[in-house]
């Protein structure tokens, strides 16, 4: 509200998700000002797909752009903030936190709405069409839930700006996949995470000289881990970027590309132990884990989701093929970073479990 909030100068609005179009706010009356930019704005369709903004000749250097965040949990929102950090050109860009309920940010400007201020906003809202209002199952279409009194910013780089919307929308294929995008082998955390699954994997084998299949495994920092404990590993990783990330890594020409389904389905990789770690999430059907060519399964999750699914599938379908063997805690919850310095959430932790065949 600060830009409508001052009537003794002129305002530059270039609406970087429509496009880059540019106007003008003049000097005149905040309900003025608010009615004005309500005509001017207007919401993008509903389902539209924000153009990509000309910025180029819409404001001079030394202005400031404001933009969605990329990390918006509604997409035309975030995409609007991805292609306004393309085309600043360099030039410094502030994302309103808007609705992004996993993380926090760093937020380095923050504007507290009294209680005139907050009416305007209200009656700005209130008078949108009531279908961008409304709850199309996850969250309005225009504002974020909650309307907040305190409207927050940020600032990011446009590296920073791509990887934030790349941890949100990946499967949309829209940025390029950045370095270690999940802090495997930077965040305090993560690297905990992974020697404490390492040291568990081969606790419960019993030592070296075993084969453990690793489905899904990145750009391979678990596997390299398991290798330094004197385990035999086979990746596979089905997305081809993390693939190529993966056998640079070990130094194989070749990586195996099969899912979880395919394995199971053609049983050609035999082995001690099934290491399915952090993947259940992705799995349509856990039933598929019956025709993994192992007795031994070694499962690693957080603790909300083993107690909503994994437990609950073991205990009931999977029960007479599959016994529960061990439990362990790998590591607790725990804040943490995920693009460093800008935005921050609570990491759910992770918890082992072991299931031997019938």
């Amino acid at each position: 509200m600060s830009i409508l909030d001052s009537p003794e100068e002129e305002v530059r609005v270039v609406l970087t998700g429509h496009g880059g179009r540019a106007f003008g706010l003049p000097p005149e009356e905040l309900g003025e000002r608010v009615e004005r930019l309500l005509r001017e704005a207007g919401p993008l369709d509903a389902d539209g797909t924000p153009d990509a903004p000309d910025l180029t000749a819409a404001t001079d250097r030394g202005s400031v752009l404001w933009a969605h965040n990329p990390a918006d949990w509604r997409a035309p929102q975030a995409r609007s903030g991805l292609l306004a950090a393309r085309s600043a050109g360099g030039r410094p860009v502030r994302y309103a936190v808007g609705h992004a309920g996993h993380s926090q940010f760093a937020v380095d400007r923050a504007h507290p709405l009294d209680a005139r201020l907050l009416g305007a906003k209200l009656d700005a809202l209130n008078r949108l069409p009531p279908r961008l209002l409304t709850d199309d199952g996850e969250q309005p279409r225009v504002i974020t839930a909650t309307a907040p009194s305190c409207e927050q910013f940020f600032t990011l780089g446009a590296q920073q700006a791509e990887h934030l919307y790349y941890l949100l929308y990946a499967p949309l294929g829209q940025v390029e996949v950045p370095p270690d995008p999940w802090g495997l082998d930077t965040s305090a955390y993560e690297r905990e995470r992974l020697t404490a699954t390492s040291h568990w994997v081969r606790e419960t084998l019993g030592g070296t000289g075993f084969t453990v299949v690793e489905p899904g495994a990145c750009e391979g920092a678990l596997t390299a881990s398991l290798r330094e404990r004197g385990l035999t590993v086979i990746p596979t990783e089905p997305h081809d970027e993390f693939r190529r990330r993966l056998s640079r890594r070990l130094g194989h020409a070749d990586v195996r590309a099969d899912t979880v389904e395919e394995l199971a389905g053609e049983r050609h990789l035999p082995a001690d132990a099934y290491l399915l770690a952090e993947i259940f999430y992705y799995l349509d059907d856990i039933s598929v884990v019956d025709s993994l060519p192992t007795d031994l399964l070694l499962v690693t999750s957080s603790p909300e989701f083993i107690e909503s699914s994994v437990r609950p599938w073991f205990s009931g379908p999977g029960k007479e093929k599959w016994r529960q063997d061990g439990e362990h805690t790998l590591v607790p919850p725990r804040m943490d970073f995920l693009v460093e310095g800008v935005a921050y959430q609570r990491k759910r932790g992770s918890v082992g479990l072991v299931y031997r065949r019938i």
